[in-house]
């Protein structure tokens, strides 16, 4: 069982717990309030920007301040019992929600929220350079600033509170006249409450991933969490943060869709999962589809074999033979599950052989109402993948006196592709259904990364349109996020009516989302 008795490095979703939902690293027991408490449970999302593939921030404290007056109440805060310390990378949050926090606050109204922030990482994409990424030199303007919450954040005791926390990247990163971006950092964040419904609760969080650290196949009567709920396990989620990785109870019903194993009592524990769950009334996670890709290898390693890991990120570039058939690949490495901070640096190139002839496999999470196939040949720039493997980390070079590290080489046993946000303009409208829902348009996209690539999206009736109606409300004016699967189709070929040109990305679109300039 993987980290339950050690913390070290964790990433995005900070840690403790919520009626019982979540687990504090340091005892992997359930906090529940006490008397004068609120479970406070804080979402996050990202607002989008193009030209960034890594923008990763610490964020080491929160406190709200009471409406009344008074010293701030520490949320997120450090302890000589536990240190937390969230890594975020927003680029891994457009148009998706994830967990960033969960703690008891006391109960009362808050009307300021002031976060403590250090900036990890800006990487950019420069196809000029040798290899095609760059690390900018950051500024952060401000560590700690402070927002006001109106209306007050209202904490109601004995029960679980869910605010939103909001970062606006587009706003954050600051470019010169030109447009490029200048590594300065101002934090723009916005955070508000949310309501339950008394049917959806207080929503989705969609493919949220971690690895399995506990199960537990069937719930005690005694439980007092939905009767509804047949069993639990515990997952560990991002775990690079620096501290105090969070874990969470994923709960489990009959109409749970599982994707690679049959029930939980064959769920490993130390495999890699992706979720994606309804958060109930109570905060837990109710989970609609799991899905196991792989079991890794734990941290702190307990076998002399080498490591394996889920590799987490973007495809910079690919190496092909005098056929065509790829070699290998460069991937960004935004998050590795589990984590070992002794020979995984985040944010930085890894190699992918792909001479060992992985499997290759859609992640179930996202669309494939196309039915279309994945394997090399369908690999593409730009394409966010999660990579099964063992590694070995690669010595350093010498050329002239300068040594220069050399890329970590990844082994792979199983390449996943995963859901994804593509960010562009409306191009060619090509089909328009009599539902408005189902059809086909040219999305430019804006980021370098995936300039020069034309992308035909595709939907159909339960793609879900944001700020639109339907495709017929889509105009060349407003710019787009379209989350879903993306192909690379090498052959000309007919999907779903629409006849695609040979060597183009095909996305299938599970949202297209028409950004509020």
């Amino acid at each position: 069982m993987r980290r339950i008795s050690h913390c070290p490095l964790a990433k995005l979703l900070g840690t403790t717990l919520v009626a019982g939902t979540l687990t504090s690293c340091s005892t992997s027991t359930p906090v529940t309030p006490k008397p004068g408490e609120g479970s406070v449970i804080a979402f996050v999302q990202d607002a989008p920007i193009c030209d960034a593939i890594s923008t990763a921030l610490t964020i080491s404290g929160l406190s709200l301040t009471p409406t009344s007056g008074g010293n701030p109440v520490g949320y997120i805060a450090t302890t000589p019992s536990f240190a937390p310390s969230i890594r975020i990378n927003l680029q891994q949050l457009r148009d998706f929600t994830s967990i960033l926090y969960i703690s008891n606050v006391a109960a009362g109204s808050y009307n300021q929220a002031i976060y403590s922030v250090e900036l990890a990482t800006i990487g950019t994409y420069v196809p000029t350079l040798i290899p095609p990424v760059k690390n900018l030199t950051t500024v952060l303007t401000i560590s700690k600033p402070i927002y006001t919450l109106d209306p007050p954040l209202q904490i109601t005791p004995g029960q679980a509170n869910v605010i939103l926390v909001d970062f606006d990247v587009l706003r954050m990163l600051q470019v010169d006249s030109s447009g490029q971006l200048t590594g300065s950092v101002t934090p723009v964040i916005s955070t508000t409450q949310l309501t339950s419904t008394a049917t959806n609760g207080f929503g989705e969080l969609s493919d949220i991933w971690g690895f399995v650290r506990s199960v537990v196949p069937v719930l005690p009567q005694s439980t007092s969490v939905n009767p509804a709920y047949t069993g639990s396990f515990l997952m560990q989620l991002w775990s690079p943060s620096t501290s105090g990785a969070p874990a969470v109870n994923v709960y489990l019903t009959a109409k749970t869709n599982l994707v690679g194993f049959t029930d939980l009592n064959h769920l490993l524990t130390d495999s890699y999962v992706e979720v994606d769950a309804n958060v109930d009334s109570q905060g837990n996670l109710a989970a609609k589809t799991v899905e196991v890709q792989a079991v890794e290898d734990p941290f702190p390693r307990q076998s002399t074999q080498l490591p394996s890991t889920a590799f987490i990120g973007p495809i910079i570039s690919i190496t092909t033979d005098s056929e065509g058939n790829p070699t290998q690949l460069s991937l960004w490495v935004r998050d590795a599950e589990p984590d070992n901070p002794s020979s995984i640096t985040m944010d930085t190139l890894f190699k992918v052989d792909l001479t060992s002839n992985p499997t290759y496999q859609a992640s179930a999470l996202g669309p494939n109402f196309a039915n279309l196939g994945f394997g090399p040949l369908n690999l593409a720039v730009g394409q966010e993948l999660v990579v099964h493997g063992t590694y070995v980390t690669s010595p350093t070079s010498t050329t002239g006196g300068v040594s220069t590290a050399l890329p970590t080489v990844i082994t792979p046993s199983a390449i996943y592709l995963k859901l994804q946000s593509i960010q562009g303009s409306l191009g060619p409208m090509i089909q328009i259904g009599s539902d408005n829902l189902t059809g086909a348009f040219v999305l430019n996209p804006c980021c370098s990364l995936l300039q020069g690539v034309p992308i035909y999206v595709l939907t159909n009736n339960q793609t879900n349109f944001l700020n639109a109606t339907g495709l017929a409300d889509l105009t060349q004016q407003s710019p787009l996020l379209v989350k879903g699967m993306s192909y690379y189709e090498p052959q000309a070929s007919v999907i779903n009516g629409v006849p695609v040109p040979a060597g183009t990305m095909v996305l299938q679109a599970q949202q297209v989302h028409v950004l509020q300039q």
